[in-house]
C-alpha cells in the first residue's frame, strides 16, 4: 500500500494542475489580504474560497485521475495485492497531495502578506478545514468513480454532488426554514448542518472567528451548540465520519466489483 501511495502521490504532485491549484490558493489569499488591508478583514472571503473551491477541485481531480488511470488500476488488480490496499493507497495518494496543496498555498499566501502573530491561529484553522474537505470530497469522488464505469457519467455525478452540497442544499434548507418558521426547528438546523460538510465547515470557522452575528438568528442557535466543547467535539467527529464512511463504502464496493 505504501508503494502505491508513494507512486500516486508523486504522480499527482508533478501534475501541472496541482501546481496551478497551489498557486491559485496562494495568490487568492495574498490578493484578498492586500486589498482588504489585513488578514482579519479578508478571512471571510478566504474562507469562502476554501470551502467552495477545495471540494470542487478535490472532486474533479480525483475523478479524472481515477478514470485516466484505469490501465494502471487493472495492472495493480492483477498483482497479488489486497484490493483494499490498492484503493486506499490510491485514495491517500491523491487526498494527501490535495491537502498539502491547500496547506502550502495558504501558508505561501500568508507569508507574502507579512502576517501578524495573531493571524497564525486563523491560518491554522483554515488549513485544517481545507485538509478535511480535501479528504472528504476525494473519498466521495472515489466512491462515485468505483460505482460507475463510464467516465463522462462519473465526472458528471461528481460535479453534481459538489453543486448539490455547495449551492442546492443551502437553498433547500432555506425553503425548509421559511415553510416551518412558526415551529421550533433549532435542533433541525443543527442536524441538517451536520449532514453537509461544506455547511459544517463554514459554521465551524465563523463561530471560531466570533462573527456569528453575521448569521443572524441561526448564528445564535449555532453558537449555543457549536460554541460549546460538546459542539466542537460533535462537529469534528462529524467531519471525521465524512472521511471514514466513504472510505469504508468504496473499499466494500471495490472488493465485490468485477473489473
Amino acid at each position: 500500500m505504501w508503494s502505491i501511495f508513494k507512486f500516486v502521490f508523486m504522480d499527482n504532485l508533478r501534475s501541472v494542475w496541482a501546481i496551478a491549484y497551489t498557486l491559485f490558493i496562494a495568490l487568492s489569499t495574498y490578493a484578498l489580504v492586500y486589498f482588504t488591508g489585513s488578514f482579519t478583514r479578508g478571512v471571510v472571503s478566504i474562507m469562502n474560497i476554501i470551502i467552495l473551491i477545495t471540494p470542487l477541485v478535490s472532486t474533479m481531480m480525483t475523478s479524472m485521475y481515477f478514470f485516466n488511470k484505469t490501465d494502471f488500476l487493472f495492472l495493480l488488480l492483477a498483482q497479488p495485492i489486497k484490493r483494499s490496499h490498492t484503493f486506499i493507497g490510491m485514495y491517500m495518494g491523491i487526498a494527501v497531495m490535495l491537502a498539502l496543496s491547500v496547506g502550502f498555498g495558504l501558508a505561501l499566501g500568508m507569508a507574502m502578506s507579512a502576517p501578524r502573530i495573531e493571524d497564525i491561529q486563523v491560518l491554522l484553522l483554515l488549513m485544517l478545514t481545507g485538509v478535511l474537505l480535501s479528504f472528504i470530497f476525494s473519498g466521495l469522488a472515489f466512491l462515485i468513480a468505483i460505482a460507475t464505469r463510464d467516465k463522462l457519467r462519473g465526472i458528471g455525478m461528481a460535479l453534481s454532488l459538489w453543486l448539490f452540497m455547495a449551492v442546492i442544499y443551502d437553498g433547500l434548507m432555506l425553503m425548509y426554514f421559511i415553510v416551518f418558521s412558526e415551529y421550533p426547528i433549532e435542533e433541525h438546523a443543527i442536524i441538517l448542518s451536520l449532514l453537509n460538510p461544506i455547511d459544517l465547515s463554514r459554521i465551524f470557522i465563523m463561530l471560531q472567528l466570533d462573527v456569528s452575528a453575521l448569521m443572524g438568528y441561526s448564528g445564535a442557535v449555532f453558537q449555543k451548540f457549536f460554541g460549546t466543547g460538546l459542539g466542537v467535539g460533535v462537529s469534528i467527529g462529524a467531519m471525521l465520519l465524512w472521511i471514514v464512511v466513504p472510505q469504508f463504502l468504496f473499499v466494500y464496493r471495490a472488493r465485490r466489483k468485477d473489473f
